[in-house]
């Protein structure tokens, strides 16, 4: 803060600017921490001036009383006072109880106190409003000063909702409607949750920043950046994909790249129909990532495989066709599935599938007719 002190009158002078504000309308309301005030305070008295004076004030930090945090108590002393910058205005003192409105020199500033005798500290108290995340709407109200973000006053948003989150130490952002990441939202490490998995809806643009984050309860559709978890999602017309997608719905078509491995866990087809058009498409985007698919329920088309980067293909039950732009490399296939192979020479499919292992057998036993009598294929 760039408040000043004239040692000679100890009269504290607190900018107007410097004061977090409220609103603007119909009263401009601003807001002190006490606790920054302090803080402030201590650097000005440590200074070479400084230290030649008395101290403005005593300190007596916040205390945990059976798991309810006391806030902070600061009082002023040797007959210093405070002057709020002149203006039409108010200013809440919030985050400690204080002498500050008993030595505040009066002018057209409303200084409003919240002492009392069981004040929890501010930050617990703020922790609690917000509810461990930060909620954006597009419907909600510019800025980052509180409550801006709680459930009452969403953030409209991305970029404030991300500050927001860092001020308070907060990981998650919780959509209550469709939103769009874009150019300039820096949101590496975040976790993105939906109120409605089946209508909420992130929009992410190649231009955001996603790095390591996390996806629930969403409709995700764009373009990602690396390393991130999908649970309990739709997965639309997404690329650059690696991390984890658990527990969701594809719907595609979806881009693996990255050079680093997919692994798609418990997940299902999204699209209803039995024909190619109904496939969701696995691009492999002809880079060296791998594909670990597994528990898989419904029809896949795999495209672009060069043979560099593992893939398994794990079923419940479904389909797979692999596309003639697979041309390298080996992809095994289990469980129960019907396959399609549409690679041309150079890339080896291991059909491990129930069905495939019933073809081995038919194969064998057709064979052995030549010796043995043998009318139908076991099915």
């Amino acid at each position: 803060m760039a408040i000043s002190i004239d040692w000679g009158t100890r009269v504290i002078y607190v900018p107007k600017d410097d004061m977090v504000i409220m609103r603007t309308e119909p009263t401009e309301i601003r807001q002190l921490s006490i606790d920054t005030f302090r803080q402030a305070l201590n650097e000005l008295q440590d200074t070479l001036q400084g230290i030649t004076f008395p101290n403005t004030h005593t300190h007596n930090k916040s205390i945990d009383l059976g798991g309810v945090i006391i806030a902070r108590v600061i009082e002023m002393i040797n007959d210093y006072t405070v002057t709020f910058e002149d203006g039409q205005y108010a200013v809440n003192l919030v985050g400690a109880n204080s002498n500050i409105l008993d030595k505040t020199n009066l002018n057209q500033v409303s200084v409003r106190s919240a002492n009392s005798a069981g004040l929890q500290d501010f930050s617990t108290l703020l922790a609690a409003t917000y509810n461990g995340e930060v909620v954006f709407s597009d419907l909600g109200q510019p800025g980052t000063a509180n409550p801006i973000g709680t459930r009452s006053t969403p953030s409209s948003s991305f970029a404030d909702s991300i500050i927001i989150a860092r001020r308070l130490g907060v990981n998650r952002i919780q959509l209550a409607n469709s939103g769009t990441l874009s150019e300039g939202d820096v949101a590496t490490g975040k976790v993105f949750g939906g109120d409605n998995p089946s209508i909420d809806e992130l929009q992410i643009r190649n231009t955001a920043e996603v790095t390591d984050c996390s996806f629930e309860n969403l409709i995700i559709r764009g373009t990602l950046d690396g390393n991130n978890t999908f649970r309990n999602c739709t997965i639309g017309q997404v690329s650059y994909v690696n991390g984890l997608v658990q527990d969701c719905s594809l719907t595609g078509p979806i881009a693996v790249d990255g050079g680093a491995q997919c692994n798609i866990i418990n997940c299902w087809s999204g699209i209803a129909g039995v024909g190619d058009a109904e496939l969701v498409t696995i691009d492999m985007s002809s880079s060296n990532s791998g594909l670990a698919l597994r528990n898989y329920s419904g029809g896949i088309k795999l495209m672009n495989y060069t043979g560099v980067g593992s893939i398994t293909l794990d079923f419940a039950s479904g389909r797979v066709v692999i596309d003639p732009t697979c041309t390298g490399g080996t992809i095994g296939i289990r469980g129960v599935c019907e396959v399609t192979d549409n690679s041309p020479v150079g890339c080896t499919v291991l059909n491990q599938t129930l069905a495939g292992g019933l073809s081995t057998i038919n194969d064998g036993v057709k064979k052995a007719s030549l010796l043995i009598p043998h009318a139908e294929d076991l099915t």
